[in-house]
């Protein structure tokens, strides 16, 4: 249906063509409203948004033809046809300078009037489906673009762009600068809310509309709590100034999340667009030493043979579902690896142990489950990574899916989350769904439905593979007994926790001990 305003400073032709309309062309065509001056048109015209405007010529104040000017210069798309008492050519060729398209003689005849809105309704229709072609065109090229940034972004962090690649993406994001300098943010969630990874998107979203909207930088996707930014140059000396500009924007709308050190940047040096790579590295070398010197888990310090700090910072934010801070600990980590030509095995052993540790937490936390631990175990691609860059690529591509894994412990309830804590309090004495509920207040029958809703096991199931995971750690230690451990975890008799840990591994306690001091001499 097209929605028409007739505009005439004559009340009854504008009656008699709404009459027509009514009467005849209803099916087709319907009257928006009307106006009787051009100024009244303008603000009909901004207020009703009409597809087609029947416009007089000659009005008292504002002339049609000026009013129709005006409602041009606002944006509006809408149509237009003359009314007019007599032919003019002056008249018809500034109509047509406007792009009018037909006009009606005083008195309007009804068949005229037919012929001129059908043939304006068969131009809208066509016009409008070009306008819809423009749009979806436009449309799919944002999305190729988005696409494109992104994984030009994506590769760069990763290390995967070659000089001749960047330039492809260069030409195909139509960068026409040969310079760039390279920024890192790191977007951290507070502790303790119920959702971080939705915290984390809903900072990045607001961090990229920023730089998006307020500078020509481009803007990389969010991987494990870290960003990259690119932002072109003309050359090396205009790197300086453009990086100021950018901090300034990005402190004046950020400037609170920058204070509580829930985003912090690191930034690179200006390189030819097909070193690139290097101001990432430069950037996020920057950050993380930044974030160092705020006392986040990537604590600075010589590292000299093995620093256990790195890696017990990295699986405590893991396991306190923070991934972000742990992408931070990791990229600590993962430093030394670069541009080593060959990796030392027990450099490849730590990772393949603290990736083990990382699991085993998570399974029995009750954040992985079976399959995915099966699958998370194999660490073939570790052992057989040929350099330190293979190496880092490895870890970070299985990192993705130990954050997604921690991520989930933010998404579960709050009763759930404080039982789960409390039987990591308590596993070693003996515990109960009922004195778990009492300790929270709440119903067992609801604490029992929590757990499996959530976790996919009933609270003795959670409980009894928390122990055994518990049980494992115990068992690898040297001189542990069986009697020690089954007590330690909540079991007085040996032979009823004998049972249940073969159950679970398919190994007797004493069987599973043996094969892990073996391993542990081995590698030593």
């Amino acid at each position: 249906m097209i929605r028409i305003l007739v505009v005439d400073d004559e009340r009854p032709v504008v009656e008699g063509i709404a009459h027509i309309v009514r009467r005849d062309l209803g099916e087709e065509f319907e009257i928006a409203g009307s106006a009787s001056s051009g100024r009244e048109a303008i603000e009909k015209a901004a207020l009703l948004s009409p597809d087609l405007i029947l416009m007089d010529v000659r009005m008292p104040g504002i002339s049609g033809l000026d009013a129709i000017r005006e409602i041009r210069r606002r944006g509006s798309l809408s149509a237009f046809i003359l009314i007019t008492a007599y032919e003019r050519f002056d008249i018809a060729r500034e109509a047509v300078e406007l792009g009018v398209l037909d006009y009606l003689l005083k008195p309007v005849a009804k068949d005229k009037l037919a012929f001129s809105l059908r043939e304006a309704a068969l131009l809208l229709a066509g016009r409008g489906e070009v306008e819809r072609r423009e749009i979806e065109h436009r449309e799919r090229e944002e999305r190729m673009r988005a696409f494109v940034e992104a994984a030009f972004l994506q590769g760069l962090m990763l290390g995967e762009r070659s000089g001749p690649e960047l330039e492809k993406y260069r030409s195909a994001l139509g960068i026409p600068e040969p310079w760039a300098a390279a920024a890192a943010a790191a977007i951290l969630s507070p502790l303790g809310v119920l959702d971080p990874a939705a915290e984390a998107r809903e900072a990045y979203e607001g961090l990229r509309g920023t730089i998006r909207y307020k500078t020509k930088a481009l803007v990389g996707p969010l991987v494990s709590g870290l960003c990259a930014i690119l932002l072109p140059l003309r050359d090396e000396a205009e790197g300086p100034a453009m990086q100021a500009e950018l901090r300034a924007v990005i402190e004046a709308a950020h400037g609170s999340e920058l204070a509580r050190g829930r985003l912090r940047l690191g930034f690179g040096g200006a390189r030819p667009l097909p070193e690139a790579a290097s101001s990432w590295s430069e950037a996020l070398a920057g950050l993380l030493a930044g974030a160092s010197a705020a006392g986040s888990p990537a604590s600075e310090g010589p590292r000299e043979g093995v620093n256990f700090e790195d890696d017990e910072a990295f699986l405590e934010a893991l396991l306190a579902s923070s991934p972000e801070r742990a992408s931070l600990a990791l990229e600590r980590l993962l430093g030394p690896l670069k541009g080593l030509p060959s990796v030392a095995p027990g450099e490849a052993y730590r990772f393949i142990a603290l990736f083990g540790a990382a699991i085993r937490s998570l399974r029995g936390s009750g954040l992985m489950n079976e399959a995915e631990v099966r699958a998370a175990m194999d660490f073939e691609d570790l052992r057989m990574a040929a350099s330190g860059d293979l190496l880092a690529l490895a870890l970070r591509g299985r990192f993705s899916a130990l954050a997604a894994a921690a991520g989930r412990e933010g998404r579960r309830s709050l009763p759930l989350r404080a039982a789960i804590d409390r039987i990591k309090e308590a596993f070693g004495r003996p515990i109960s769904l009922e004195s778990v509920a009492d300790e929270l207040g709440i119903p067992p029958g609801r604490l029992s439905r929590l757990f499996i809703e959530e976790t996919g096991k009933g609270f003795s199931d959670f409980l009894i593979d928390y122990r055994i995971e518990r049980a494992k750690e115990l068992l690898s230690l040297p001189d542990a007994s069986i009697k020690q451990v089954s007590a330690a975890c909540g079991y007085p008799d040996p032979n009823y926790f004998s049972r249940l840990f073969k159950k679970a591994t398919g190994l007797t306690p004493s069987n599973f001990s043996s094969d892990a001091k073996e391993a542990n001499d081995g590698n030593g």
